[in-house]
């Protein structure tokens, strides 16, 4: 999911163009992210006993983070976490941030929580996107 995915087709080829390269960008950005949480990042935190790495990130107005990561184990319980550092990725931060929509922090905003789960392999993000609504209405009055 990206911050274009509603976008259609338009009648300017090369805008159309530009978006397809932003997708193919995107997709790749995504996939190099998994292939090193496969091949570096899993391996290391299984090791050390963690079952799940929960990272839990926010933004707006153009400015956006990840607040939290907690470490799990097996039975959910936070890990202590000068052992945890020691046993994973030095850049899991940067490799997590590579998983969150791009653009979460543009405008209103969004907020979510991306999960781990070492056991089963699996990445979950949970994302939530804020809008501004504006109602119109117009009332006549006659004096």
């Amino acid at each position: 999911m990206t911050a274009f995915d509603d976008i259609s087709e338009t009648s300017d080829p090369k805008l159309n163009e530009y978006f397809a390269q932003f997708e193919k960008a995107e997709k790749a950005r995504v996939e190099s992210a998994l292939a090193t949480l496969k091949t570096h990042t899993f391996p290391r935190l299984r090791k050390w006993g963690v079952a799940k790495v929960h990272a839990e990130y926010s933004g707006y107005g153009d400015s956006g983070c990840i607040n939290h990561i907690a470490y799990l184990d097996a039975q959910g319980q936070p890990m202590n976490m000068d052992l945890v550092r020691a046993a994973s990725d030095p850049e899991i931060e940067r490799v997590l941030y590579e998983l969150l929509p791009s653009g979460f922090e543009i405008n209103d905003g969004s907020q979510g929580t991306l999960t781990i789960d070492t056991q089963t392999a699996k990445v979950t993000l949970n994302h939530q996107e804020n809008v501004t609504e504006t109602r119109d209405s117009t009332r006549e009055f006659t004096l």
